[in-house]
């Protein structure tokens, strides 16, 4: 193990999570597979997150803090000052398995250093109940994750030279949705080498952001997502016609989101421009359970 030339860096970008990131680091420190360093990137907490991570004595952790920008930009942070051949970005409030490095570690050696990889995860409640288990990958990613990113940001590992070139959004507008806009630029380019053996948990809990998100910020969000995607010649080339479908599915959320609020004239808005870009949309079950909530009172 040479500690300036570790194999893997674990990137922890995280803002307020001073009570959930210890376990998450004990978690790392847990590891089979040793040879790794963690880089800690504070994207400007004002809860004890500092004091958490000072506490830990070992070697391998790296403390730094920034400004907030948005988990994009902490995790870019982290790119640029990462050590290891392969970068793992693993989220604060949640937990890796034992094997997690090791499994990676196996497939980096009979894959011959590819450059993009993903493992399988669950997720779970705070108590540790597991409720959903998401190792079912194939050979199918590229055309499904277009449609629904099965990916998670703790399973996917990078080759540090692909990760520098291939950055993430920083618009902070993408947050949420950063890590699937890099993931489908990715796999146009690159194979994807994946495992269903089970190496992290997704941990659940109330202050998740993704379960916090406003409808108009959704909107402004995958509205940028579109944007971006069809601004890459490789992904358009790649999805050629689907790409319209998709764009309707992302339209039918939009419809789904406002119909909570009974926005109804967004609704219908959305709607319709969801028909005009992909007019079979209207018999997917979201555009018609979406539809069924703007018309009941």
């Amino acid at each position: 193990m040479n500690p300036s030339s570790p194999i893997f860096s674990i990137i922890v970008p995280t803002y307020n999570r001073g009570h959930l990131i210890g376990k998450t680091i004990n978690s790392i420190l847990s590891q089979e597979f040793t040879d790794f360093e963690i880089l800690v990137v504070d994207d400007g907490s004002t809860d004890n997150t500092e004091q958490i991570v000072k506490a830990f004595s070992d070697a391998r952790i790296h403390y730094f803090k920034k400004q907030n920008g948005e988990r994009g930009a902490a995790r870019n942070f982290g790119s640029a000052r990462a050590n290891g051949k392969y970068l793992n970005f693993f989220d604060s409030d949640d937990l890796m398995y034992p094997n997690h490095l090791l499994v990676a570690q196996r497939i980096i050696t009979l894959a011959n250093t590819p450059e993009f990889l993903h493992l399988a995860y669950d997720h779970q409640r705070e108590d540790g109940a597991v409720t959903n288990r998401v190792n079912n990958f194939d050979d199918k990613i590229k055309n499904e994750i277009l449609f629904d990113n099965k990916l998670s940001c703790n399973g996917v590992f990078l080759r540090r030279d692909i990760a520098l070139k291939y950055l993430f959004e920083e618009n902070r507008v993408l947050a949420s949705s950063e890590d699937w806009e890099l993931w489908i630029r990715l796999v146009c380019r690159f194979k994807l080498f994946y495992s269903n053996e089970i190496t992290s948990s997704v941990v659940n809990h109330d202050q998740r952001s993704l379960f916090t998100i406003p409808a108009q910020k959704v909107i402004a969000r995958d509205l940028l997502l579109i944007k971006n995607l069809k601004r890459d010649d490789v992904v358009m080339k790649t999805y050629g016609s689907s790409f319209r479908k998709y764009v309707a599915e992302r339209y039918t959320f939009f419809m789904l989101c406002l119909s909570e609020g009974k926005n109804k004239t967004d609704v219908w808005r959305w709607g319709l421009r969801a028909l005009m870009t992909y007019p079979l949309i209207f018999t997917s079950k979201r555009f018609l359970a979406s539809m069924k909530n703007s018309i009941l009172p």
